[in-house]
């Protein structure tokens, strides 16, 4: 379980990422990114007493960057056929152009005509397009059927669409209209001469169907034995249409109510399941002046965080785990502390400032392994050689990953950052394992519990839910695009988003909470250097008499560095003039700049980020496709599309 909450933030970050790009993959690309809007379509189908049918679109673009041309696709498959080459105009700002060059690709599936046509920003073209149309109708005994939808898969949405379909007996038969089962209803009216149809705000790659009947009539016998289906139709027809109407009310209703409410359970679940586990290890509230004037224990600082905050060396500087400590306070306090020891003399030589590591006995492991990782095998070194075997030119060491020509060079330079990152990992475990060695030679007492049976169970069940609402997001958001071409996915996108925002702050604040969960038994421990803390922080606003109160002021610094008040203190006593007992500490205190060595150890704490860096390189790459547009909502076929380049 640990592993799997651990991952859940990068799991959660893919997925949102693969969701959110995904409806890019399902439009064409456009290799020449031409800027430019579809005000309006307007279509005109008019169907001939012999089946056969005129198709007249009107295509209005408004062009904000320059351009070479438009181009526009016909689908034929349904078993009808596209008669002789389609005729093209164009108008270009009013004016008709006539040096238009048209490309024709025919396929299997349909036609393409590719007008160049070029022009420049500002330009409002118009491009009409005349197509002969052979077989349209699906032809029975009683009705005859146009199940067609002539747009679809366009680059961008239109502001409106009007199509027109006249023809037949227009007193006689019924059209409807359909772009989907979430798209918005067209609008459709019979005329003297037949159907109008409008919609409003078309989207992108929407589709436009056209199912309509006709009774049969005596010409369209004779003139399509060949095609005359025997059998009837009508009840079909019918059938159909009711059932794409109650097919719409159900995923209608399924995709607007069911789901969201079924994900915002989940949700409101999930939160209250979380909320159960951060209440019960909620960390008591101490008050907030209370100051005790000594450590309660003389420990050192690496151990101190360990057992009191429950942060380990190595993982709090790979930034695997954190806490109130940082790591660089860490590792000032811990030379601090080795100094005041007298395991290390500090001293100035003109701008230098000089470590000496002074061989005696009484080290702990852990501090002969800090020490090794400080001095790399040396005695003596100054403060811009401190952890000098971590060193990396992260900037150099990118400049020739990008020039690198071959995989093998790019791979030696990942090496270099795993070399390094490897190195800081052992021998930070090895410092971290003789912490814990130390804590248990003290005797120490362990004041923080792992979760009770109850927690985890509530912790589980919050992740589990919180993971099934944003796996419904996320399959709603596919089934939508791939099977609907819906834009309503987006929507379920927009709702996974704030989600996984829920999902990964609750799981940050509950591996937070699992890293300091106090057992109630030591409470008391923790109360202790916590009012220890308040009292070194308040130190600067400390009167003379209380300063004068305050015995051992060399553990005081110590401490005050690992809480990152060392800057703060050491004013105080150079204000005060209190002197420190351990010489090389207190020439380090009253140095003219006593802590500008110690940021140096920032150089650890950007070697190791560096190295993460390094070892994880990679080269970005693009790539994407396009294609004709697939089936109709009734069962239609045909398919219309376009765009410019």
């Amino acid at each position: 379980m640990k592993k799997i909450l651990k991952g859940l933030v990068k799991y959660v970050t893919l997925t949102v990422l693969l969701v959110c790009f995904l409806p890019l993959s399902l439009h064409h690309v456009k290799a020449d990114e031409v800027e430019y809007s579809l005000p309006s379509y307007v279509g005109h189908l008019s169907i001939h007493d012999d089946g056969n049918a005129t198709f007249i679109q009107e295509v209005t673009y408004d062009f904000d960057s320059d351009y070479k041309g438009q181009y526009v696709t016909l689908g034929k498959i349904g078993g009808y056929s596209i008669m002789d080459d389609p005729k093209v105009s164009a108008t270009v700002n009013g004016k008709e152009k006539t040096d238009i060059t048209v490309e024709k690709t025919d396929s299997y599936d349909g036609v393409k005509l590719k007008v160049y046509n070029s022009g420049s920003d500002g330009d409002r073209v118009v491009l009409k397009v005349t197509w002969q149309i052979q077989h349209l109708l699906n032809l029975y005994s009683d009705i005859a059927v146009l199940n067609w939808f002539p747009i679809s898969d366009w680059d961008k949405g239109f502001g409106q669409v009007d199509f027109t379909v006249d023809g037949l007996d227009a007193s006689q038969g019924e059209l409807y209209a359909h772009t989907g089962y979430f798209g918005k209803d067209p609008q459709v009216k019979r005329t003297s001469t037949g159907y109008q149809v409008h919609v409003d705000n078309f989207p992108s790659s929407g589709k436009l169907e056209l199912h309509a009947y006709w009774p049969m009539t005596s010409a369209l016998r004779e003139n399509n034995q060949a095609y005359l289906l025997n059998k009837t139709n009508m009840a079909d027809f019918l059938k159909k249409e009711a059932d794409i109407k109650e097919s719409k009310e159900k995923f209608r209703h399924l995709f607007y109510v069911i789901l969201p409410l079924v994900i915002l359970s989940f949700v409101l679940i999930g939160i209250f399941c979380y909320l159960i586990v951060l209440y019960s290890t909620r960390t008591p509230s101490f008050p907030r002046d209370a100051r005790l004037y000594e450590a309660p224990q003389d420990l050192a600082p690496l151990v101190l965080a360990k057992n009191v905050y429950n942060q380990s060396f190595d993982k709090t500087g790979l930034k695997e785990e954190t806490g109130p400590l940082k790591f660089k306070y860490m590792v000032q306090a811990t030379i601090i502390d080795l100094i005041d020891r007298g395991y290390l003399t500090y001293r100035q030589e003109g701008d230098s400032n000089i470590l000496t590591r002074i061989e005696k006995e009484g080290l702990s492991s852990f501090e002969v392994s800090f020490l090794d990782m400080l001095f790399d095998g040396r005695i003596e070194i100054r403060d811009t050689e401190m952890f000098s075997r971590y060193y990396l030119d992260k900037d150099g060491l990118e400049k020739q990953f990008r020039s690198a020509r071959t995989s093998y060079e790019r791979e030696a330079i990942r090496s270099q950052g795993k070399r390094v990152k490897y190195q800081f990992t052992n021998d930070g475990y090895q410092v971290a394992k003789g912490v814990e060695k130390e804590e248990f030679a003290l005797g120490l007492p362990k004041i923080y519990r792992d979760f009770s049976p109850k927690e985890k169970t509530f912790n589980i069940l919050g992740v589990a839910a919180l993971v099934l609402s944003m796996v419904l997001c996320i399959l709603s958001t596919l089934f939508l695009f791939a099977a609907f071409g819906s834009g309503l996915g987006f929507y379920y996108i927009l709702g996974l988003l704030p989600i996984a925002g829920v999902t990964i702050l609750f799981w940050y604040l509950v591996k937070r909470r699992r890293q300091r969960c106090l057992d109630a038994t030591q409470i008391s421990t923790y109360y202790q250097w916590h009012s220890f803390k308040n009292m070194i922080k308040s130190i600067p606003s400390f009167k003379e008499s209380e300063l004068e109160s305050v015995i051992l002021w060399n553990r005081i610094l110590v401490y005050a560095t690992l809480y990152g008040q060392a800057k703060k203190v050491s004013d105080v006593l150079k204000r005060y003039n209190i002197h420190l007992s351990n010489p090389s500490l207190d020439e380090f205190t009253y140095s003219a700049a006593p802590f500008i060595m110690m940021n140096n150890v920032n150089y650890l704490e950007s070697y190791v980020s560096a190295s993460d860096s390094v070892s994880s390189f990679s080269i970005n790459s693009n790539s994407g496709s396009g294609g004709f547009g697939g089936g109709g909502f009734s069962g239609g076929g045909g398919g219309g599309g376009g765009g410019a380049f």
